[in-house]
């Protein structure tokens, strides 16, 4: 008798006649594949566990000769029929899985990776859907992978953001620069963005937030560009993955 564990099922395939091919996500695990023979024809051990989308208790084993991961059987946990019907919640539902998968989430990182899209998922599944939160959830993944920004003071003096008008920020080292500093001649090195001191506490509250509270969120158009274009070249440097022509690639 194999272990029992919570999965989130991201991908699944047929092969030969009844046989079901099944990608992963586990708190301890990671990102993995396993078989359930018989899966498509099941009647009891797997009944609506099989499925893209679905948060699932599966008892876990292997083969014969521990080459491969089997699962055993499953009870169903949450097949979150309201994203299912809405086309908007699932094409952003599965932009969250793309990314996980492109990241390859391992043991280490399995148990915030698995968290964070269980989450995102029972968001979608009981509030509202903004465009914005695919990048909210990169934004997310990546400031608690250990690459964790101060927004809220400058990385040289100390100095908390303020209101006036100037400040930077460095993409490389994730620190703020003052516009007192700036014009001290101690500019950031590297990559660096103009940034205002509204778009630096949105991403201090986006690095402070849960994926409950992205549903009821409401962001400045100029707030939220400034917000996501620093998102994305952030993870792009950190994480090395960028989002293009609706899939992600290392860069």
């Amino acid at each position: 008798m194999g272990a029992t564990e919570k999965a989130l099922v991201l991908k699944t395939g047929r092969f030969r006649e009844s046989d079901v091919w099944v990608r992963l996500l586990t708190p301890s695990r990671g990102i993995f594949n396993a078989f359930a023979f018989g899966g498509s024809h099941s009647r009891r051990r797997f009944v609506g566990c099989l499925d893209p989308l679905s948060h699932v208790l599966f008892t876990i084993g292997s083969g014969r000769r521990g080459e491969y991961t089997v699962l055993e059987e499953g009870s169903l946990l949450n097949n979150f029929p309201g994203v299912r019907k809405d086309p908007l919640k699932t094409g952003i539902a599965a932009n969250c899985v793309k990314f996980i998968e492109a990241v390859d989430a391992g043991p280490s990182d399995a148990v915030h990776a698995y968290g964070l899209l269980l989450e995102t998922w029972e968001m979608l599944e009981t509030g509202g859907a903004p465009d914005f939160v695919p990048w909210l959830f990169r934004a997310q993944y990546a400031f608690a992978m250990g690459y964790t920004p101060d927004f809220l003071s400058c990385g040289a003096c100390g100095k908390p953001v303020g209101t006036e008008k100037g400040y930077q920020f460095g993409v490389e080292t994730g620190q703020v620069a003052c516009p007192t500093c700036l014009s001290a001649g101690k500019p950031l090195e590297g990559l660096a963005r103009q940034v205002s001191a509204g778009a630096l506490r949105a991403l201090d509250w986006i690095q402070r937030s849960r994926p409950a509270d992205w549903a009821s969120v409401e962001m400045d158009v100029g707030i939220r560009r400034q917000c996501s274009q620093l998102v994305e070249l952030f993870v792009a440097y950190h994480l090395g993955l960028s989002w293009d022509n609706g899939m992600y690639k290392k860069v």
